[in-house]
């Protein structure tokens, strides 16, 4: 395949980004660790037919697609503020409702309520994260689960930021410390939180060995640019984590 000129990467969470990131995961995923990531998000979420649910920042909708083909739920329904990666999920995932949207206008998108809602490594880009989770409880039935797996603060991050083409690259990652409270003041209630560091740094570094890999491949489609910006970003998370900065966490917690 030739190089698309249209192909510009200045964020991984862009259309571009997801483009490169699903050619060297094999899927349509953004998120750390693919369906093995999935697999251990939804260890504690009961299947179930009738069961609906909400991706919260889904991108190309694999992982929504992913949990409805496996029977976690036939009514689902996605979210991402990206028109091009929401028209992209609708021509290759029907059967379920994808919406553009930003997440403090989801109850404007959707009208109904949900059983499940999930943030796969999105909620660490969301600048008013409070207010997510208070939008995200207005669409959620009472008791409804909600499930956030994403990047974590282990301490000295703020103070120590990966910086790459002088954009932050986890701009907001999540700080267990005031989690509980930040849910609380938003009507959920925290159930449990588990650190997933050991596997971030499996999957990072697994990553980055695939991104090397498919070098040529992603040159072919993005550029030397392309290439060069997804080594620097995911090289620098992968410093992060060995260091002990980064880490990734798992929340569960329930509307009250």
């Amino acid at each position: 395949m030739g190089r698309a000129p249209g192909i510009t990467l200045r964020q991984m969470n862009s259309f571009a980004g997801k483009h490169l990131l699903a050619l060297v995961r094999g899927g349509d995923y953004a998120h750390a660790g693919e369906e093995e990531a999935i697999e251990l998000a939804f260890s504690a979420v009961p299947k179930h037919p009738r069961q609906s649910i909400l991706d919260v920042g889904c991108g190309r909708g694999g992982t929504i697609a992913f949990l409805r083909r496996n029977g976690w739920g036939q009514i689902a329904a996605g979210i991402d503020r990206d028109g091009d990666s929401i028209e992209y999920a609708r021509a290759n995932y029907p059967g379920i409702q994808f919406e553009a949207c930003d997440v403090l206008e989801v109850s404007r998108a959707l009208a109904r309520r949900f059983d499940v809602i999930y943030m796969l490594n999105a909620f660490y880009a969301f600048d008013a994260q409070c207010e997510a989770l208070a939008a995200l409880r207005q669409v959620a039935q009472v008791g409804a689960r909600l499930v956030i797996f994403d990047y974590s603060d282990r301490g000295g991050l703020a103070r120590d930021p990966l910086v790459v083409n002088a954009g932050t690259i986890v701009p907001h990652p999540i700080e267990t410390s005031r989690i509980p409270d930040d849910l609380a003041a938003a009507g959920w209630k925290l159930d449990s939180a588990e650190e997933v560091n050991e596997q971030y740094r499996r999957w990072y570094g697994d990553l980055l060995s695939r991104i090397e890999r498919k070098g040529a491949e992603i040159v072919a489609l993005g550029g030397e640019d392309a290439f060069a910006y997804m080594i620097a970003v995911y090289g620098g998370m992968l410093r992060k984590i060995e260091g002990g900065l980064l880490g990734g966490v798992l929340l569960n917690a329930f509307a009250v």
